[in-house]
């Protein structure tokens, strides 16, 4: 917790200094969209707009850019900067982007704690443990993670479903993830430890409280997509919006036109590639328990669903793919090799914030 907090000092700090060194990017001069209150404005650049316009408008009746981001985050920042605003000077619009802050860092934190403890007992290995929440302190994208945006929420709720679902208490676990669907769609793939627990244990195979997580979990992607229709007349709002506002598309040749583009223009995702593809694969080879090698099927599936989306995101989405840090926490037994990976991550860390705080294409 203590390199948790640093690593949050660390964040702040690069971010003060680089906007005072650098500043903005030249087409953001004018203002993109951040609220004009200092320092959290460093934290509330891109995506941050449409989770704090949700808090505090809701949803609309037509298909729009908003329909791309799940409902959790904002509720949760809606509440909290409505009690906020209520008693402090604050109006409405600059307080949801206090508590989105707020939310995100304590969350942050709180992942932290709780992955050192499912790191513990997924790997049978303090020393694992121990290196692997401290590379999840300082992952080179962990901006986002003290960011408003939905990151760390998701992050916090994942590893407490499998946690839970670790320890064998099925119903926490599936409303643990019932909530990580209502953050982001990717958390209807909390269903796949358990699938693979029937597949390979038949007592559990014919256990119906491992089919009660399951259907409880599918209830929040399933719950959005009722609200989607209630609102749009199409359940797939969600899909409709990524298509119209982000050009996703499930052709296979599309998405390797667009990857290869936003690569060449965006070098500085390249690092994320070999750390998220490579963690993962480098995981499953090494894996040691079944927990572990279940935990890196459901992160296989986490990998797959993040290259069919926008590419230029990856290094966020990366952060949740847990067996890099496994991977790499092994790694760290020579303590020349735990030196550079650190340094490293820092360096990384320290341009992926100095882009994302001054509106440069990191996000």
């Amino acid at each position: 917790m203590a390199v948790a907090v640093a690593s949050r000092a660390f964040v702040f700090a690069v971010a003060v200094a680089s906007n005072l060194i650098f500043g903005v990017s030249a087409r953001c001069v004018q203002g993109c969209g951040s609220p004009q209150i200092p320092f959290f404005n460093l934290f509330s650049r891109w995506d941050a707009e449409y989770y704090a316009d949700i808090a505090v408008n809701g949803y609309v009746s037509v298909i729009a850019p908003k329909w791309e981001f799940f409902p959790l985050y904002p509720i949760l920042i809606g509440i909290f900067g409505r009690l906020l605003s209520s008693g402090s000077l604050l109006g409405l619009h600059l307080a949801v982007y206090v508590a989105g802050f707020a939310i995100s860092n304590l969350a942050f934190l709180a992942s932290v704690h709780l992955f050192y403890i499912l790191s513990a007992r997924t790997t049978e290995n303090m020393k694992t443990a121990l290196q692997s929440a401290v590379l999840l302190s300082i992952y080179p994208a962990g901006v986002f993670l003290s960011a408003v945006y939905s990151e760390s929420l998701f992050l916090l709720l994942m590893v407490g479903s499998l946690l839970c679902w670790l320890e064998g208490k099925r119903i926490r676990s599936g409303v643990l993830g019932f909530l990580a669907g209502l953050t982001r769609p990717v958390g209807v793939l909390l269903t796949v430890p358990y699938v693979y627990d029937a597949l390979t244990n038949s007592s559990i195979r014919r256990s119906a409280r491992a089919y009660l997580s399951i259907a409880i979990i599918t209830a929040g992607y399933l719950g959005f997509m009722a609200y989607s229709q209630i609102m749009t007349g199409t359940p797939f709002a969600n899909f409709a919006a990524e298509r119209l506002y982000w050009g996703v598309s499930m052709n296979v040749s599309d998405i390797w036109m667009m990857a290869r583009k936003v690569i060449f223009e965006h070098p500085s995702i390249v690092p994320y590639f070999f750390l998220g593809i490579g963690g993962v694969c480098a995981s499953l080879v090494t894996a040691r328990t079944k927990a572990e090698r279940a935990v890196g099927i459901f992160s296989v599936c986490l990998l797959v669903s993040y290259l069919v989306t926008p590419i230029i995101s990856f290094p966020r989405y990366t952060i949740t793919l847990l067996p890099i840090y496994w991977a790499l926490s092994r790694l760290c037994l020579r303590p020349w090799v735990r030196g550079l990976i650190y340094v490293i991550f820092l360096i990384l860390l320290t341009i992926g914030t100095a882009l994302f705080v001054n509106w440069y294409s990191f996000y």
